[in-house]
């Protein structure tokens, strides 16, 4: 899923439910059940472009999921726990960065056979967080992603 999906998800449950120790939870495992729907984003191909546009790409996600989560539920929740509720649920995402940035290959697979301590680290966190993926190519995969935004909405209303 986008950084934006994750991040309206996670406003949805900050605005909706109001325990900082429950919604913080809910909030950062939306993440792997979001992902565990067929979906296509940004993350798709990346071996295929350049890690500065990737980069640029997921900045650009990032800012917009935190934008439209304010825009949607800022006057229904507090600012800090409703930031705080977006960033735990693109965390998982985040925590993978490290090995993309540091580690991965253009075009390649990776082997950690005789990695230092810190690619060995990353590259387990990214194959972690990718068991709960499953894509779906595009535009399909996009719709799904609608439908399970628009599912999590229905779910957190008032």
């Amino acid at each position: 899923m986008t950084a934006t999906a994750h991040a309206i998800v996670a406003g949805a449950i900050a605005a909706s439910i109001h325990n900082p120790s429950t919604a913080y939870p809910l909030a950062f495992f939306s993440h792997f059940f979001m992902d565990a729907i067929p979906h296509w984003d940004f993350g798709t191909n990346w071996r295929m472009r350049k890690k500065s546009t990737t980069g640029i790409i997921a900045i650009a996600d990032t800012v917009l999921g935190f934008t439209v989560a304010y825009l949607l539920f800022g006057g229904k929740v507090s600012l800090l726990p409703l930031l705080i509720c977006v960033a735990l649920g693109n965390l998982p995402d985040w925590l993978e960065a490290p090995y993309y940035i540091f580690f991965a290959k253009r075009g390649e697979k990776h082997s950690v056979q005789n990695a230092g301590f810190l690619e060995k680290l990353s590259y387990r966190i990214y194959k972690t967080e990718n068991m709960f993926h499953t894509k779906a190519g595009f535009p399909f995969g996009v719709l799904t992603q609608i439908a399970t935004v628009g599912y999590f909405l229905f779910l957190t209303r008032p």
